[in-house]
């Protein structure tokens, strides 16, 4: 990118935020001021980030370690007083869905159904519980604890099962050990049981992606989410790649695998349920994401709660003595204001592709009427479509929404999580 087109685009997103949530609404991170505490929720979901990995993948981009075993204590300890911390705060709050994402939480299988059953004691959990694994963490002891803790809803990291696209990616399992995996977990007793795959892979082509979609929907899956190689930008953290011969696939071939990819789910009878997932009908939905509020645990972990958007201290041995101190981890903080917090829900209705048009006067009361200009200038070019009580992304609209995905919001979490790998307690962090 130019030094035009660089300032071009930071003009065009100054100008584009300042356009739907005013003046009023600040864009940085701060550390929260002395005596901040959060404020009551009733309901809300839960993350717990699981930072261990056995191996350290480079295209991923979230909060890991190597696995020790002498770590899991700690952080079972640190991650227990964060519970206890945040129901202290906020109240016995109702808990619609518990995710358990990492790092791979299965290699610290037994931490984790302790820390469940610590939410248990201190909040309401109604929700189902989810958990991401990796095929080379999957075995019966696996299942057994996963049943134990109240496990329904599992996603296995596939992202292919051709040796040549794992050899790409550094993966270090051979495709056989996936696929005894998904077997296992498939035949487990799961209410779902969901595959992420990854495509656009260099000399990756269209029959290569639906290739590996095919062969996980016949070894059981009742679910696939498909994501496009490197969905963070990586500019600013490229000292966390290793792979040099990959690169950011251009634009025609994500939009060609993209294509694929819905063709094929809605041929063999699967619905979209985001932009990237699609899942068998009768089946629940598993979703990493899309929540309209949570409280993260753990290091990294963000919290969206009605007042605005916090976030943990990257560093385990920082966000772990915080506990022992008595302390709150919350490295940072944007206060949201009220059309902020609108945007934020439109923004994530869109990514699910279903927006609820009867909630609209709900959440953005008197700029209500904006939103169905806006759905109707989207509708009038085809990237969507007004279904009743629903307003819909058509495909080409799934496939642009990833593109403003990756110019806008993601830059956002590069630039945010760059300085919080380099600072364990930044003083602010604009974005």
């Amino acid at each position: 990118m130019n030094i035009l087109e660089s300032w071009l685009l930071h003009f065009g997103t100054r100008f584009t935020r300042r356009c739907l949530v005013g003046r009023e609404q600040r864009w940085v991170f701060k550390q929260p001021p002395q005596g901040w505490v959060p404020p009551t929720v009733r309901r809300t979901s839960l993350y717990l980030h699981v930072h261990f990995c056995r191996h350290l993948c480079p295209y991923c981009p979230y909060t890991k370690v190597p696995y020790q075993e002498s770590l899991v204590e700690p952080y079972t300890r640190a991650a227990v007083a964060e519970v206890d911390w945040w129901a202290n705060a906020i109240g016995r709050a109702e808990i619609t869905s518990l995710y358990i994402g990492g790092g791979t939480p299965t290699l610290a299988v037994e931490s984790v159904a302790q820390i469940i059953a610590r939410v248990r004691e201190r909040f309401s959990l109604k929700g189902k519980i989810c958990i991401e694994t990796n095929p080379s963490d999957v075995n019966e002891d696996t299942l057994r604890w996963l049943h134990r803790a109240g496990v329904t809803l599992v996603s296995l990291g596939v992202q292919s099962f051709q040796s040549k696209h794992l050899a790409i990616l550094g993966r270090d399992y051979k495709p056989a050990m996936a696929e005894f995996a998904l077997s296992l977990l498939t035949g487990g007793g799961f209410a779902s049981v969901n595959v992420d795959l990854i495509f656009a892979l260099p000399d990756q082509t269209v029959s290569d992606v639906t290739a590996d979609i095919s062969h996980a929907v016949c070894l059981g899956a009742n679910q696939v989410t498909a994501y496009p190689l490197f969905t963070f930008p990586y500019s600013a953290v490229g000292k966390y790649l290793r792979l040099k011969a990959v690169r950011m696939p251009n634009l025609r071939i994500r939009r060609t695998h993209y294509h694929a990819i819905h063709r094929w789910c809605l041929t063999n009878g699967f619905e979209r349920t985001s932009v990237w997932g699609f899942k068998v009908r009768e089946a629940p939905r598993y979703s990493s994401v899309t929540r309209d509020g949570y409280i993260g645990i753990g290091p990294g972990a963000g919290t969206h709660l009605p007042d605005g958007f916090t976030l943990n201290t990257f560093d385990f041995d920082h966000w772990r003595q915080t506990f022992a101190d008595g302390r709150s981890a919350i490295a940072l903080r944007m206060p949201f204001t009220a059309l902020m917090s609108a945007w934020w829900w439109f923004y994530w209705r869109l990514y699910d592709t279903h927006i609820p048009l009867d909630r609209l006067d709900e959440i953005f009361k008197e700029h209500a009427h904006h939103i169905r200009l806006l759905l109707k200038v989207l509708e009038n070019a085809g990237l969507g479509i007004s279904r009743g009580l629903f307003f819909e992304l058509t495909e080409k609209g799934a496939f642009w929404l990833h593109l403003a995905q990756n110019h806008f919001a993601l830059n956002y979490v590069n630039t945010l999580w760059t300085r919080a790998r380099q600072d364990p307690w930044p003083k602010a962090v604009a974005i």
